[in-house]
Formats: structure tokens, C-alpha cells, sequence
């Protein structure tokens, strides 16, 4: 099965309001939740956020949270940490600001009108990349809106079109100093012929961009390759061969991870499919699971795999997949390729609950080996009813889940009603301690970092 993974899609202001810690009232007093931000809460800059707000949000290891609003006519990027919230960007200055993502020393990556993108430090704005800056190799570029993505050091990666240029599209790298051209059209890929779609790029804190590509006249159609400004490595094209002699035809959209390991979900010339992770040597590609394989707690992987995939710094990818054969249709596993483990599976009891998991949404994993997911539970049993049937939880298996917030549960005196719906909303993020999440309740909609506490920490 054949299909193109492509989604082509300075003024600092340092005022600050303080706000309060806010305790959740539920029955999970091992979890404290604090509102970052709500919708008709006054912004640091004036005005009041909106319910169409927070759209994205951004978490780092010093409990700092970057999300952007709308505020008034205006939209801004803004980060808080539960007492203090300070203002990036505001649209009066830049147009409209979105998409926000915050580095380990609290760094502000943003973009402006869906093609311009900036980073601050608290005191200056730098510019990284806009519409007719030139393009590495000639003529100008025009960045594809929704194609950005950050590493920790706040470089970007992200499809542009090219103009004015032999090249009408590539991938391109950009810090507060150059652009590098990781790959152009009008350049051959590796396995010969011509690029003819070039996105979809992953960048890892060494600066490796990965990518998918379609292409012609060359040895494969559809590829997956890894680059840094110069030479580009294959990691997955058509007609390779994998591990366990299946030969793959087209590949998903490619995360990477810091030692240059990609991962990605990989379709068969005989229809099948599977999620392999591999590093461009030839020999380190390693199969994570494959369809009709045996699943942990039995039944056997069938059908497509589901978005999204991710993978970590130790090659552990946590995937969702469809089962059949067992006593569960779907689960949500990770595994390294040489073990799987199993983190939820369907119909089987969600701990924190006297309900059962029927649906898996986004996930995240961390380099420790803990999934945040997204889940809703079955109705009619349990107690669950469509008030209270959807929650988040966090372990490393599934015997070690624990459930962070649930809907129906009590923040700050409002009723949690509704927790994000797509698999990669952009409104579930995590670090080593916290979960950052967006949730409605009613007709408000708040941004909530929520801390699992340890056995020597008090609430």
C-alpha cells in the first residue's frame, strides 16, 4: 500500500500576574494540579484570554509552560509556571503569533503568520526564519506553515518552497546565525533520480534533520533519509530489505531521537505493516513490531498501526496497535525490539477507577520509559457515564499506572467536562515529574500542569 505522508500544510513585555496553586478535589490525592492559565483570566499584557485559546502548549524540565491565546483582537505567546506569567509576543507586533515551544533554559521558539519564526530569551527577540529570507543554494525561501520543528538548543527544521531557484522545495536548518540546506529538489537523492516531494522533518538536539521524500527516476520511490548540510544518509527507502526479509514500500511521517535513530511505521509490497527504528548503517535497522507478530498478553498486531509513534533516546518506541486473536482489540505497548511491553490494553480495568479502557488518544513518552496517554473508558459499568469516561494516566507498564485527572473531577471549584480529542492535539506534553494539559470545563477552557507526587512528597 502506496501513500504520500506529507503535511504541507521587538517587543518584550514584562509585565507578570501572580496566581494562586490550585488543588484538585477528587479522590486522587496523589496528583496536585496547578492552573497555568483559563479562559477569561486577565493576560500580563492586559485584555483576557479567550476560550478559543491554547492551542499549543510547550513544557520544560524547570516547570515552565509556554502556550499561546487570544486575547482581545489580539493573539500572544506567553509562559507561566503557576505564580507568574510573563508575555513573549503579541500579535500587535508580529501579526499572528502560535506554536510555541520552550527549551531546557526557558528559550521561546514561535511562529508568526504561519511562516516567519522567532526565539526569544526573555530580553531580545532573535529571527530565525521568514518568507523571502534567501535560500541556502539560491533564490528565496517561503517556509510551509505547520512544518516547524525545535530542538533544546531552540534551532528549527521545517519544508519551505523555494523561489526564483532551479529548487521549488526543500528541508532547511536554521539558528540565530545561519541556514543550512539539509535537502533541495533540485539536488539527486542519494539512491539517484529526483526528489519530488520533499517534508515532514524531525530535528534532534545534535542538529540530525530526518525526512520523508517521494521520488523518481531513481532505485526507490519513497524514502526516508537523514541529513545534517551535507551528505544524506537512507535510513528507509522502497525496496530495502528489513530484518525479517519483508520489503518495504512506504513509510510514515520519521521521528528522531538524539542519537541520530529514526523511527517510523513501515508498509510491506505485500500490504502488511510494521514500526522499526533504524540508524542508516544498513545493518541497525530493528523491527519494534510487524503485523500477525504475538502481542504481550496475547492476540497477534493487525491492521494498521495508529498514530502517533514515539521513540526515546534508549531506541524504545511506545505505539498504539490494533489486535486480533486476544482478549483485547487494542493496546498501547513499548518496546525496544527486544521485548515489548504492554502499557494498557482495551477492556482491561484503568486503574483509579472501577472502569475499563475503551480508546487510546495521544500519547507521550519520556527517556525514562514512562507514557502519558489519553484515554476513555467503557460506558454503562463501573459508574462510568459520558461525565466522567475520559482521563490521563502515567506509568512505564501496566502494572504500574497511575491515573492523573479524570473528567468530572473537581480543579479550582470547576467541573472537569472534556480533555483533548485528536491524537496529536498539541495539548498533552510532559516532563520527568509533570503533565501539562488543556481541559474544558463547561464553557472555560484552562491550561493545567499536573505533578504525581512521590512517596516522600506531600500534597
Amino acid at each position: 500500500m502506496k501513500r504520500v505522508f506529507l503535511y504541507l500544510i521587538v517587543l518584550i513585555l514584562t509585565a507578570s500576574i501572580a496566581q494562586p496553586l490550585l488543588q484538585v478535589s477528587s479522590a486522587n490525592t496523589n496528583v496536585r494540579h496547578t492552573v497555568i492559565a483559563a479562559s477569561g483570566d486577565a493576560a500580563p499584557a492586559g485584555g483576557n484570554y479567550l476560550s478559543s485559546s491554547f492551542a499549543n502548549v510547550a513544557l520544560n524540565a524547570r516547570q515552565d509552560v509556554a502556550f499561546d491565546a487570544s486575547v482581545g483582537v489580539t493573539t500572544g505567546v506567553f509562559v507561566g509556571d503557576g505564580k507568574t506569567t510573563t508575555t513573549t509576543a503579541l500579535g500587535d507586533s508580529f501579526g499572528f503569533v502560535s506554536n510555541p515551544f520552550i527549551t531546557a533554559n526557558g528559550d521561546v521558539v514561535f511562529d508568526a503568520n504561519d511562516s516567519d519564526t522567532y526565539r526569544s530569551n526573555g530580553k531580545s527577540i532573535i529571527h530565525l526564519v521568514s518568507s523571502g529570507d534567501p535560500a541556502p543554494g539560491g533564490g528565496t525561501l517561503s517556509p510551509a506553515g505547520g512544518s516547524r520543528v525545535t530542538n533544546d538548543n531552540g534551532d528549527i527544521a521545517y519544508t519551505a518552497f523555494v523561489n526564483d531557484s532551479t529548487a521549488t522545495q526543500g528541508v532547511f536548518r536554521s539558528d540565530s546565525t545561519q541556514t543550512v540546506a539539509i535537502a533541495r529538489d533540485d539536488i539527486s537523492p542519494p539512491t539517484g533520480g529526483s526528489f519530488l516531494v520533499i517534508g515532514n522533518p524531525a530535528l534532534n538536539d545534535r542538529g540530525q534533520v530526518a525526512f520523508y521524500s517521494v521520488m523518481t527516476g531513481g532505485t526507490s520511490e519513497f524514502g526516508i533519509f537523514r541529513g545534517e548540510g551535507q551528505d544524506l544518509t537512507p535510513v528507509f527507502v522502497t525496496n530495502q530489505l528489513g530484518p525479517g526479509g519483508q520489503t518495504f514500500a512506504d513509510f510514515s511521517n520519521p521521528v528522531i531521537n538524539t542519537h541520530g535513530q529514526v523511527a517510523a511505521t513501515v508498509s510491506f509490497t505485500n500490504n502488511e505493516a510494521g514500526i522499526f527504528v533504524g540508524d542508516g548503517t544498513g545493518t541497525g535497522t530493528v523491527a519494534i513490531a510487524i503485523q500477525q507478530q504475538e502481542a504481550p498478553k496475547g492476540g497477534k498486531y493487525n491492521g494498521q498501526f495508529q498514530v502517533p509513534t514515539r521513540l526515546n533516546d534508549r531506541g524504545e518506541v511506545a505505539f498504539a496497535a490494533r489486535l486480533t486473536g486476544g482478549t483485547s482489540p487494542t493496546g498501547l505497548f513499548r518496546g525496544d525490539g527486544k521485548s515489548t511491553i504492554p502499557i494498557a490494553l482495551v477492556g482491561t480495568n484503568a486503574p483509579g477507577t472501577t472502569g475499563t479502557f475503551a480508546s487510546f488518544r495521544d500519547f507521550q513518552l519520556l527517556n525514562n520509559g514512562r507514557v502519558a496517554f489519553i484515554a476513555t473508558l467503557t460506558g454503562g459499568a463501573g459508574g462510568v457515564t459520558t461525565a466522567n469516561n475520559t482521563g490521563i494516566w502515567v506509568g512505564t507498564s501496566d502494572e504500574d499506572l497511575q491515573l492523573v485527572v479524570r473528567t468530572g473531577d473537581i480543579i479550582d471549584g470547576k467541573v472537569l467536562t472534556r480533555l483533548p480529542q485528536l491524537p496529536l492535539s498539541g495539548q498533552l506534553v510532559m516532563n520527568e515529574n509533570s503533565i501539562a494539559w488543556v481541559g474544558t470545563f463547561g464553557i472555560a477552557k484552562a491550561l493545567v500542569l499536573s505533578r504525581v507526587l512521590g512517596n516522600d512528597e506531600e500534597e
